[in-house]
């Protein structure tokens, strides 16, 4: 058995800290370990690829879930297992796979957890793992990862409360299964689990693995009725307002937004010219290292 991390250094904890625990808990056993630190974006599937070449069957994520979306996605297909320890501010897939958020605890996890088949989704032939969606979350996405200098929930926070006070919901044509809805919503969100991440769960009762995606709408309603939904979108029981959300599920889906427009994939913002966003499933698509479900 052999694992190579792959550590984002701006996702929480100091290098050193890292470095040490990762030696700590290998202390003993003979087990191979190799580490690097990632650079850039895109750099993580490129030491990622750079894993697979170097024959390792344990490809580990040590950050949030843009830095387990460029690993995952370069594991499609593969025999190598994905592990995850989750450092990012949202924590969306750990959290969809129930992984533990503490450090400590997850790197145990890594030792004893057997691999489990999940599902990708794709957008415009990108992968992601967690969540994915146009309209006001990648509006926020685009900010925060534009923008912001600093990492955690409390600078997305911010974005978001700053951005949703002037967005306009925008009418949106989505065609699924055979299906077409037009929207006017502030956001339509795709996911392949049940949570963005930070406990905001978007699509309750969805899993990363029963082969499907949930096309998910929050309409265009005044302040405070959104308001007094929000908690709702935290307990699962956004389906007890349907006059702000509704739900689909599906294995395809396509989006018009009418004209460019940002998307976001596990929180990385890209880009549409057309504003069409082509999304689809993988099942069984990668193995992870997680909890039994």
């Amino acid at each position: 058995m052999s694992y190579f991390f792959i550590i984002n250094p701006n996702a929480g904890k100091k290098q050193g800290a890292i470095k040490d625990q990762l030696a700590k808990a290998f202390a003993g056993r003979k087990i191979h370990f190799e580490l690097e630190f990632t650079r850039a974006r895109g750099h993580a599937s490129e030491l990622a690829a750079r894993a697979l070449i170097a024959g390792f069957n344990r490809v580990v994520a040590v950050g949030g879930d843009g830095t387990i979306r460029e690993i995952a996605a370069a594991l499609i297909g593969k025999e190598a297992v994905l592990g995850i320890l989750p450092c990012g501010s949202g924590n969306g897939l750990a959290r969809n796979l129930r992984i533990p958020l503490g450090f400590c605890a997850a790197l145990e996890g890594l030792l004893q957890w057997e691999p489990r088949p999940i599902d990708a989704g794709l957008a415009n032939g990108f992968a992601f793992f967690c969540a994915a969606g146009a309209g006001l979350d990648a509006e926020i996405a685009h900010d925060y990862n534009s923008l912001s200098r600093r990492r955690g929930i409390l600078p997305y926070v911010w974005y978001g409360v700053r951005r949703a006070l002037t967005y306009d919901a925008r009418r949106l044509i989505a065609r699924f299964d055979g299906t077409t809805v037009e929207r006017v919503s502030l956001l339509a969100a795709v996911l392949n689990g049940e949570q963005y991440g930070g406990g905001a769960r978007m699509a309750p009762g969805a899993s990363v693995d029963d082969g499907l995606l949930d096309l998910c709408f929050i309409k265009k309603a005044s302040l405070p009725r959104l308001v007094s939904a929000l908690p709702a979108l935290f307990n699962g029981r956004l389906a007890d307002h349907p006059g702000i959300y509704e739900a689909f599920q599906a294995r395809m889906v396509e989006l018009d937004c009418g004209s460019a427009s940002w998307y976001h994939l596990d929180g990385e913002d890209f880009f549409s010219e057309d504003g069409k966003i082509r999304f689809s499933v993988i099942p069984a698509a990668i193995r992870v290292l997680a909890p039994k479900p």
